[in-house]
């Protein structure tokens, strides 16, 4: 272990300590490949020195196998590749989940087998934490979505979202794993669809539509065959499409008539939809759905269950480098409180940049050009 200026510091170089911000809060992790963008990223935190590990330094021009991931801690963010361990165990772990789930239902449906949604669901929960500590499942799925697109993947994925905001809104233990099973069932109708129309690459008819619509009372039919499955999900399978202001299907319902479970799937699976490739687009940008969820009309969710995720989810990516749509790249420096989708970016040159409007008048005024927002998240 050696002591090694920041400036001095060069893609493939290992951390052998924790690299901390003169707060205590950690940057980077012990045993990350360093790789240009968190150089970069250190420069802006006011840190000199950092600790590498001796002669080890990785050929970051030798292609690795599996997607790369941004990693977070609690506070803060830091960018991993591939050979991060922690990531390598979750994208492990994950394959086997969905690979469980596809062939329990398989076999639920064709063989009449019993459907062990106890099992799946603790094989999704086990996802949530490594070595006895939480992992971030947003930077783990910001780059999952690189994988199958899926029924099966989407349904973990949503789970895992359900947990993490009923936890951000305070449920007990025992309604945080109940939204956790509504997120993972609540999509099992499309297994009911034919496949030609749910895989379609290009803009669905009228008809299919309407198909494709059906997947919610198809859902919550198949799971009413279990007796030992729980009401709010077979509610959530129902329900997850339906939004307060009565403008949602198969029922139209309004406010208390939707199930609370029902309301977390749903910003759940909106989120993960959006920003997961599809046959028929590319990913979204976090960013961009959050300013979806802001131009919608926050009227149709749950008010306190939208503005709480909408808040915490726009935190989670504190610290993550991105590309503005005028090709600049920056770090997410602070979150607007008045308008999530509209941070202020330190881009590389230290140039500071307020995406909304008249937020701090020492800082560059943007946002009443709306051609600069945020892309991507790299």
């Amino acid at each position: 272990m050696r002591q090694i200026p920041i400036a001095a510091l060069t893609p493939g170089m290992i951390t052998a300590a924790e690299i901390v911000s003169y707060d205590h809060v950690t940057i980077v992790p012990k045993g990350i490949i360093l790789t240009e963008n968190i150089i970069s990223r250190l420069e802006g935190y006011s840190i000199y020195y950092a600790y590498i590990e001796d002669d080890f330094i990785v050929d970051l021009s030798t292609p690795m196998t599996g997607p790369a991931v941004l990693t977070q801690d609690a506070s803060t963010a830091a960018e991993a590749p591939a050979g991060n361990a922690q990531f390598q165990r979750f994208y492990q772990g994950y394959v086997r989940c969905a690979e469980h789930y596809e062939a329990n239902l398989m076999k639920s449906l064709h063989r009449n087998e019993p459907f062990r949604t106890n099992e799946l669901l603790k094989e999704t929960m086990a996802l949530l934490y490594q070595d006895r500590q939480e992992v971030s499942v947003f930077d783990m799925l910001l780059n999952m979505h690189n994988t199958e697109d899926s029924v099966c993947n989407h349904c973990i994925n949503v789970a895992l979202i359900c947990n993490i905001l009923s936890r951000w809104l305070h449920f007990s233990e025992t309604d945080q794993m109940m939204a956790t099973a509504c997120g993972l069932f609540h999509d099992v109708g499309k297994f009911m669809l034919p496949a030609g129309i749910l895989r379609k690459p290009g803009k669905l008819t009228p008809d299919e539509f309407e198909i494709i619509k059906t997947h919610t009372t198809e859902g919550f039919h198949l799971l009413g065959r279990y007796s030992s499955i729980p009401e709010p999900v077979k509610n959530a399978a129902l329900m997850h499409h339906e939004k307060c202001d009565g403008s949602g299907y198969p029922y139209g319902l309004k406010g208390d008539d939707i199930d609370r479970f029902s309301k977390i799937v749903t910003i759940a699976d909106i989120f993960d939809a959006m920003t997961s490739e599809r046959v028929y687009r590319a990913a979204m940008c976090p960013f961009s759905v959050i300013k979806y969820f802001e131009d919608d009309g926050i009227q149709k969710y749950e008010i306190k269950f939208i503005l709480t995720f909408l808040e915490n989810v726009s935190n989670a990516y504190l610290n993550h480098r991105v590309t503005l749509s005028n090709g600049m790249e920056g770090n997410v420096i602070f979150i607007n409180p008045d308008n999530y989708s509209r941070p202020v970016v330190r881009t590389e040159n230290n140039e500071i940049i307020d995406l909304q409007k008249s937020y701090y008048q020492s800082m560059l005024q943007l946002s009443s050009q709306k051609n600069i927002s945020i892309e991507t998240i790299i």
